[in-house]
């Protein structure tokens, strides 16, 4: 658990240190739960008022956050798929309506011919950050269903001036708001929640049009490259889950690709 953990916390000492000595302002990007984040760590901002995202993902079986519980395992399934909608309702306030499915597992205790799973999330912007005063968000994480991404966070956020553009920095902490699961009688099923306590990341632009990421999300390391075709579009390939030591040795594992898209309401 030690050299788990170590990794983390001395890049977040790392990243609060840099902070010290830049100044910037954070962008709005969506992330594989919908909401304004990395991948799946949050970032202190929100998608504005009166402006939209929506995309979704498809990722291999490692990626699946309950990959590890005897019920997938048994079912053997091979992909994971979800698509959203988020929408700037208020000033400073964001909400993100998603669903996923896994179509080659049924769904538990019955609830249907695969298995699906509803999620509703918020997040706000309390401060908007300048110079080396990080940005200030909350967030209230997965309202509905097997409330696998169920989680209620904190989350301070720096933007870093790069060469080709603003390198952003992230870390926080949740805790678990809900200890149960709803939309299944399944009383086996054990919440595996994605964030649940410390977790960390940063984006650095390689280019004017790819960021690179990495993030601890307070369970797994997770990796990947975000694009920018055009200014409304953004494309994510990414290793998540702990699947980065079998994507080593040349095998497709926690593999994930992310369209999103946004625009005015």
């Amino acid at each position: 658990m030690k050299r788990h953990f170590a990794g983390p916390i001395g890049f977040l000492g790392l990243c609060v240190f840099a902070t010290l000595l830049v100044r910037g302002e954070s962008r709005a990007e969506t992330g594989l739960t919908g909401s304004t984040a990395l991948l799946y760590v949050p970032v202190a901002d929100v998608v504005p008022n009166e402006r939209f995202s929506f995309g979704g993902l498809i990722a291999d079986y490692q990626a699946f956050p309950s990959k590890q519980f005897s019920y997938f395992r048994a079912n053997k399934p091979s992909a994971y798929f979800s698509g959203y909608a988020t929408i700037g309702y208020i000033p400073r306030l964001e909400i993100t309506v998603r669903g996923s499915g896994m179509p080659s597992a049924m769904g538990p205790a019955g609830t249907g011919p695969f298995y699906t799973d509803g999620m509703i999330s918020m997040q706000a912007l309390l401060y908007r950050g300048r110079g080396r005063v990080p940005s200030i968000g909350a967030g209230f994480q997965d309202m509905y269903g097997f409330m696998i991404f169920n989680a209620l966070y904190g989350v301070v956020t720096w933007s870093v001036p790069a060469e080709h553009g603003n390198a952003v920095i992230t870390g926080g902490w949740a805790v678990d708001w809900y200890d149960r699961n709803r939309g299944t009688a399944d009383v086996n099923y054990i919440v595996p929640h994605v964030i649940n306590g410390f977790f960390a990341g940063g984006a650095y632009p390689i280019r004017k049009w790819v960021d690179g990421i990495a993030e601890y999300d307070s369970r797994s390391l997770n990796v990947g490259m975000r694009f920018h075709p055009v200014s409304w579009c953004t494309l994510d390939l990414a290793a998540v889950r702990w699947g980065l030591d079998r994507m080593a040795r040349g095998q497709v594992a926690g593999f994930t690709a992310h369209l999103c898209f946004s625009g005015h309401l």
